[in-house]
């Protein structure tokens, strides 16, 4: 029964990596070079991000023209032993799969020879099976994207939360000023009922002094 699962396992994982990958061409310079292309269930930026940053922390640093990384002496074990020259572009898939990429990854040795279709088939099932490693590095870096878009937000409604409760104590402060100064003006208007009642009283008594 284990034996049975695993085999249906792998039948997923090869129909998935069919599907995900092919041989293709990229150009670059006006000239067609041989690419595996592996589909990416990611933006362009996300993946890209993922592939470089990989590189990077490997210590690798690429040169760019027209969205094509070129990586010199590059030493991946898990592809082969040797020192070889890759290129890598990232692009979207197409117009309606805008949130979908295609990775081109070139493999050449010296003298720009290219690993071809019809090379040697493990080394080409290393170079794919390399390549589907993009898809979790993307899928990493998407969460990592989605993390720091949501502590963003996390930032920005404790900062209107704290600006609330900032507005909160300035309105308290200036409602007790208010109610201080509604006091002191009920005091002072009681004061001058008073004030009104004697400024008549003293009216009516200078006009009780006109001469009939």
């Amino acid at each position: 029964m284990k034996k049975q699962l695993l085999f249906l396992v792998a039948i997923f994982l090869v129909a998935v990596s069919v599907k995900a990958q092919n041989f293709g061409e990229l150009e670059v310079q006006k000239k067609k070079i041989p690419a595996i292309i592996t589909d990416v269930p990611y933006t362009p930026s996300v993946t890209e991000d993922a592939i470089r940053q990989k590189f990077s922390q490997m210590g690798y640093s690429a040169k760019e023209s027209k969205g094509v990384y070129t990586y010199k002496a590059v030493r991946i074990p898990e592809i082969m032993e040797e020192t070889f020259d890759l290129l890598l572009k990232v692009e979207r898939k197409s117009r309606k799969e805008k949130d979908e990429s295609v990775v081109y990854f070139v493999v050449t040795r010296a003298n720009e020879n290219y690993v071809k279709a019809t090379d040697d088939a493990v080394l080409i099932a290393k170079i794919k099976q390399y390549c589907l490693g993009f898809i979790p590095l993307a899928e990493a870096q998407a969460l990592e994207v989605e993390i720091k878009g949501q502590e963003d937000k996390v930032k920005s409604n404790e900062k209107k939360l704290k600006d609330y409760e900032d507005e909160s104590v300035s309105l308290e402060k200036r409602l007790r000023k208010l109610q201080e100064d509604i006091e002191e003006n009920k005091k002072n208007i009681e004061k001058q009922k008073g004030e009104v009642e004697n400024q008549k009283k003293a009216l009516d008594i200078l006009r009780a002094k006109r001469k009939a």
